[in-house]
């Protein structure tokens, strides 16, 4: 099949958000062969490219892209089992819920706790993406990219992929010239539940199956997120900030209901709870942009929204957070502007 690149793409219907202006060049893959096309197209025609899943995780610039534009829809999902364990290697470009739907119906143990988590599946691994007690690094077998550059294809394993709290050596320099093809997650046939997070407590153990915890999933998620689909949002768009044990005795010298998380990196604040309980910016709002009212971390866009807005309102957010507590805020949504990621 002939590659189709356009030209002049609004990029706006291809991210949560719902912003983003035109690519000069635009093309969606549906195999590894198209995507090398892709990337041999933008060596050709010296543009750099940009690769988009789901878009559930960037603020794309009101100005577009001044590159080449590609959109991951390479799908394909295999199972092999071997004694109590399953190989499920997945397309990049499968939706990641309609995949994790997939293996619950099949009574595979792993991926349950990240139901209704928008975008696709090769995103996971570079955000690290988690939920309710499970990380993708805890069920990640393997991952196969192809350089943008060399066109290089390689096998990642789980100790290449370097992956840390919503972080990953894909996020890197050296990283982000690598595209995710497919994902290896190994599952398992014997129940193996992971119920340690707050809001699946109340599951009872004894009778507990796959399809129970996504369903409970689905349902807190439905209480503390927006649907993506008529809301922007790409969800919780600030990281929860990890600060030392010392550090955080001293902010619950001041905060005294501050909950925190140990974890081997430190003490795993929940920002959602700051930004309500100190920062009073739940359901906060400034014209078009928001914090959720029902959750203070994820970040709400109403139509007519421009990625100038929330990039400036989340800046808002940080320096808020920063002047009542002194903790240092991350995003956890990924910004570019028109010639790639964005540092500001």
């Amino acid at each position: 099949m002939e590659l189709v690149v356009q030209n002049n793409v609004s990029l706006a219907p291809y991210t949560t958000l719902g912003v983003g202006g035109p690519a000069d060049y635009f093309v969606v893959v549906h195999t590894v062969k198209e995507l090398e096309a892709a990337l041999q197209f933008a060596k050709q025609t010296a543009v750099p490219p940009l690769v988009l899943g789901g878009g559930s995780n960037v603020v794309l610039s009101d100005a577009g892209y001044r590159g080449l534009v590609i959109i991951n829809h390479i799908t394909g999902r295999q199972y092999k089992e071997a004694g109590g364990d399953v190989l499920f290697s997945c397309g990049a470009g499968e939706v990641l819920d309609d995949a994790i739907a997939d293996t619950v119906a099949r009574t595979y143990w792993g991926l349950e706790n990240l139901s209704a988590i928008p975008g696709s599946v090769g995103a996971t691994p570079i955000q690290n993406v988690g939920a309710y007690g499970v990380e993708v690094a805890d069920v990640v077998q393997s991952v196969s990219a192809i350089h943008q550059e060399t066109l290089e294809v390689k096998t990642f394993t789980p100790a290449e992929c370097v992956f840390g709290y919503r972080d990953s050596y894909f996020k890197t320099l050296a990283g982000q010239k690598w595209v995710i093809t497919s994902v290896d997650f190994l599952l398992h046939t014997v129940a193996r539940p992971k119920l340690a997070y707050a809001d699946l407590q109340h599951l009872d153990h004894a009778e507990i199956t796959q399809a129970k915890i996504r369903e409970a999933v689905i349902a807190v998620r439905a209480g503390k997120f927006p649907d993506w689909h008529t809301v922007g949002t790409v969800g919780s768009f600030f990281k929860n900030p990890v600060i030392t044990k010392e550090a955080f005795q001293l902010l619950q010298s001041k905060y005294p209901n501050l909950p925190g998380h140990e974890t081997p990196a430190g003490v795993k604040i929940p920002l959602g709870w700051v930004l309500d309980k100190v920062c009073g910016l739940k359901g906060h709002t400034d014209g078009v942009v928001g914090l959720f009212e029902q959750q203070a971390l994820v970040l709400v866009a109403k139509p007519g929204a421009t990625a100038a807005q929330i990039i400036a309102f989340a800046h808002a957010v940080i320096e808020k957070v920063k002047i009542e507590t002194n903790l240092s805020v991350e995003r956890e949504a990924t910004v570019y502007d028109e010639v790639g990621r964005s540092a500001s």
